[in-house]
């Protein structure tokens, strides 16, 4: 008897265990068609934002230099978004990968002081994602890992899955470690196994390139080790000659679909993003934005309408409201339309560090972009627990919105709580409290503000037990008071020039609110002034100029605008610049046609393989017919369109000139100065120190010495680093750059920094985080040296 009461205890021990594992279980998600569910059989999304920095040389999350990082974890979560994408690299699993944070200061968000406490007292970047990891575990976060790149800061060049360095056994096996090491956290939902996997190809079967089946080797490798978890895979950039955006070309998934041991844990991920990443025909398109929705069916959407997969939307931003004439912001709210409720996604970014997009963050690293969370509010999905069953009760979400944010007293505002969940099923209470002293309840209400000022609204939602709150603030206006703002704006025909140099400046751009009359003062930053809303100004030495232009309306209300004019020493040795500027406009010439191209100087083009170049303008009309060029690379000769290449021109100016953008030949890129010699013709460098002269003689011209010297006397050391660059560029030289200008120009020509160094230094730092990403050029002036570096900006 007694050993059958002892077998019944160990039947109800078992069964007791059995009975609080499936009571209590980790809440990963499944794939069923074209959507997810959890392990209860709801219907989820997920809807979150990217917070990079792993995948850099950090080898943590940017912005902890200035945040604590659960602070920022729990911003993400209070602005509602249940998802964080984490790029990582494969480069901070190396034994000699070390990470140092700093514990000092106060969270502006939360209050935490210090910050970071936790954070400073691991030294290896693994450790530091396990304690993101842990938090997004405990507070009912998703994460999708992305394997952004496998050097730090490499994923602009690295087109395929591996590198020399780091091959596709090591991908995986990098992979199955990461997927052991959080397979009994469910907050770790997905695996994004390769960021925009550009240069490869699907379903050609080559086992270099062939993405699709790389895809497969990694993503069973990954079940292996954690049959729960997600599997994403992104598109590539070209299909049968048809391209898209870096990851966002998914049409090879339709005839070579990924194949995977567990069909029901792979998901289709695309990259979408509007004209500020690049400038594509289809922004310009004349049925624009009707024709998007086409575009996006064709490329990826038919996965999901044919019930193949759910959607992954793991990048799509947008930085100005206002870029290309509002086309960017058309793009962003119909796409993000277009996803509506049915897709999942991760804004890119949370970091306001990102060239193209900016943020959800501004610049302080705390305060946010609303108008980007109002597209993206009414979207969200709600918050997904990554434990379920049991007897526990989870909090609620409060959640609201207003049909105005701001306007004249007085002043009614409508406000719906609707949005507000809870994740048991809970019947909520509403409470508000509308910061002027009167509260009321109610899921929707309606509430009148008699007096101008700021309101901080409050709702507060409880399931009885738990409670949440979210925070709105309104803006009542006098209606009495209506300040003008002003706004300086600054534009010239050229930023910069060869000693003595005019340089036309124009104050048009200006504007007053109320359509006031403007008044325009100018400081050139050479000991002189000026006024008027268009001037021009001599600057007769050579030097780096920080020119002030300050707007003011009639009530004194002014704004102030600066832009940099960088002017270099002429060449008064030769004859490179073929005399000074010209006094009347260039006539017009037809069919000008040069056999012989010579570069003078240093730093320019090699144009060794271009046989000819045609150039037709007309001065009426001020413009160019014709400037081509043919070129020969070992087949018959290839004609160059130069002109779909001019960002700028002005042939009625004194100085005519022309800038040239995307030409395809290195350090052909830039501003020049238009002359002509006799019959020939010259294109003279504004920002560097060459010539491109043109002409049907088979001797080129004398530049006397200056430009000889300027090659034989050229700076022999300067250092650039890192490259590509994040944050902060460092520029370092044998010799010390006292009395040196520094500047960063873009492909353009146009100089977008300045700084000028007047200490007996050897190495200055600049700050490049407002640098969209790009290619930009380093130039470097002293002591009548130039020395030209180009960089890569991520």
């Amino acid at each position: 008897m007694k050993r059958f009461i002892n077998y019944l205890m160990m039947l109800f021990l078992f069964f007791g265990s059995i009975t609080q594992i499936t009571a209590q279980q980790q809440n990963f998600l499944t794939v069923s068609g074209n959507k997810l569910y959890d392990t209860t059989g709801n219907e989820v999304r997920l809807t979150g934002v990217n917070w990079f920095g792993f995948e850099t040389q950090n080898y943590s999350p940017h912005g902890i230099w200035s945040r604590d990082m659960k602070s920022v974890l729990q911003q993400i979560k209070d602005l509602g978004f249940n998802t964080i994408r984490v790029p990582w690299c494969n480069e901070m699993l190396n034994p000699s990968s070390t990470i140092a944070v700093n514990s000092y200061g106060t969270d502006p968000y939360t209050g935490i002081s210090p910050m970071n406490e936790e954070e400073t007292t691991v030294s290896k970047p693994i450790e530091l994602l396990d304690i993101f990891v842990r938090w997004c575990q405990e507070n009912d976060m998703k994460i999708v890992l992305d394997n952004h790149s496998r050097a730090a800061d490499g994923f602009l060049n690295e087109a395929v899955w591996y590198n020399p360095e780091y091959s596709e056994e090591r991908w995986i096996n990098d992979w199955v470690f990461i997927a052991d090491r959080y397979k009994n956290y469910s907050a770790v939902v997905a695996m994004d196994l390769n960021n925009e996997p550009h240069g490869s190809t699907w379903g050609d079967s080559n086992p270099d390139t062939d993405w699709n089946k790389a895809a497969e080797r990694c993503g069973n490798a990954v079940l292996e080790a954690n049959p729960n978890v997600l599997i994403i895979v992104e598109g590539v950039g070209e299909f049968e000659g048809n391209s898209y955006w870096w990851g966002g070309q998914l049409m090879g998934a339709k005839q070579y679909p990924v194949q995977l041991s567990n069909p029901s844990k792979l998901v289709y991920s695309a990259h979408e993003y509007g004209p500020e990443v690049s400038q594509q025909d289809w922004f310009t398109a004349s049925n624009f934005p009707q024709n998007m929705p086409g575009l996006w069916s064709d490329n990826f959407h038919y996965l999901y309408e044919e019930g193949t997969s759910p959607i992954f939307l793991g990048e799509f931003g947008i930085k100005d409201q206002d870029a290309f004439g509002g086309i960017a912001y058309t793009w962003f709210t119909e796409f993000t339309g277009f996803m509506g409720d049915i897709y999942s996604w991760t804004f890119w970014s949370m970091n306001p560090n990102s060239g193209d997009t900016g943020g959800i963050l501004q610049d302080d690293w705390t305060n946010v972009n609303q108008w980007k969370l109002d597209v993206l509010t009414p979207h969200l999905a709600p918050f997904i627990p990554n434990v379920v069953g049991g007897t526990g009760n989870l909090p609620p979400t409060a959640r609201f919105t207003s049909n105005i944010i701001s306007g004249d007293a007085p002043l009614t505002v409508s406000f719906d709580g609707s949005t507000s969940s809870d994740p048991d099923g809970d019947t909520l209470t509403f409470n508000w409290n509308f910061g002027d002293g009167t509260t009321a309840t109610g899921e929707s209400i309606s509430h009148l503000f008699t007096d101008f000022g700021e309101y901080q609204v409050v709702l507060t939602v409880s399931d009885g037990t738990f409670s949440d709150t979210e925070t709105l603030t309104i803006t009542v206006n006098d209606p009495d008071t209506n300040i003008p703002v002003v706004t300086a704006n600054i534009s010239t025909d050229v930023t910069g020039g060869i000693a003595p140099a005019i340089i036309n400046f124009d104050a048009s751009g200006s504007t007053v609110s109320d359509g006031s009359t403007l008044t325009y003062s100018w400081d050139f930053g050479d000991g002189t002034a000026g006024s008027g809303m268009t001037i021009n100004h001599e600057f007769i030495n050579a030097g780096s100029y920080d020119v002030v232009l300050t707007v003011s309306n009639v009530d004194g209300i002014s704004d102030t605008a600066t832009i940099a004019i960088i002017i270099t020493e002429p060449n008064n040795g030769g004859d490179c610049t073929f005399g000074a500027p010209l006094s009347n406009a260039l006539p017009t010439i037809a069919n000008a046609s040069y056999s012989n191209i010579y570069v003078l100087g240093s730093g320019g083009p090699d144009l060794s393989n271009v046989t000819n170049f045609t150039i037709n303008w007309d001065l009426q009309n001020n413009g160019l017919w014709q400037f081509s060029m043919n070129t020969n690379n070992g087949v018959p000769s290839w004609w160059n369109d130069l002109k779909t290449n001019v960002t700028s021109q002005n042939f009625n100016a004194a100085q005519p000139s022309v800038t040239l953008s995307g030409t395809g030949f290195p350090n052909l890129d830039g501003a020049y100065n238009v002359t002509i010699d006799g019959d020939n013709f010259a294109l003279v460098s504004i920002n560097s120190t060459f010539t491109i002269y043109f002409s049907n003689s088979g001797v080129a011209p004398d530049c006397g010495n200056v430009l000889r010297e300027s090659v034989t006397k050229e700076i022999t050391s300067i250092d650039v680093f890192p490259n590509p660059v994040t944050d902060q560029l460092i520029i370092k030289t044998k010799d010390p750059l006292d009395d040196a200008t520094i500047s960063i120009i873009d492909i353009t020509g146009r100089i977008v920094k300045t700084i000028s160094v007047q200490s007996k230094v050897n190495e200055v730092s600049l700050n490049t985080i407002d640098l969209k990403s790009g290619v930009y050029f380093v130039k470097l002036y002293h002591n009548k040296q130039v020395r030209t570096e180009q960089i890569i900006k991520r």
